[in-house]
């Protein structure tokens, strides 16, 4: 098995497997993003979700304010986003979050290319090679969701 599917499918996730609602609709957010060759920001993906996770507020309906990020609503959707790109990893070969950026620097956060340099996906972290791989998903994503509508 490939070193890095094995890496993915051994995460314990805390919450991106815990609301399977939640989860289809950011991936349809995603999806929309890829089939019309966009991007789309942290905010524009969560506005709206309602999220009802067992370890949040008992599943009570939670609403990330997308004008005031917590620290557990990165966590939340960290975790989500991370839950789907091992998914596309493993059934089609790419990482469907490259599509999602910050709104301020139009390309995803920091702790994702740390995160994927954590999984031996990135040798290193220098611009050039973040880029690359950046830019390298991103058009497979594109590729694929256009291609499979």
């Amino acid at each position: 098995m490939d070193p890095i599917e094995t890496a993915l499918r051994n995460i314990v996730w805390q919450y991106g497997d815990k609301d399977p609602v939640a989860r289809e609709q950011l991936k349809e957010r995603i999806e929309e993003a890829g089939r019309n060759l966009q991007l789309t920001t942290y905010s524009e993906l969560v506005n709206g979700i309602i999220f009802h996770l067992p370890n949040v507020m008992d599943g009570a309906d939670y609403q990330i304010h997308t004008f005031d990020w917590s620290g557990l609503d990165r966590r939340i959707i960290g975790d989500f986003l991370g839950h789907i790109t091992m998914e596309s990893y493993i059934e089609h070969g790419f990482m469907a979050s490259v599509l999602v950026v910050s709104g301020l620097e139009y390309k995803p956060s920091k702790h994702f290319f740390d995160w994927m340099a954590s999984l031996n996906v990135l040798p290193n972290l220098d611009e050039e090679t973040v880029l690359a791989f950046w830019a390298e998903h991103v058009n497979l994503a594109h590729n694929w969701y256009r291609s499979n509508r």
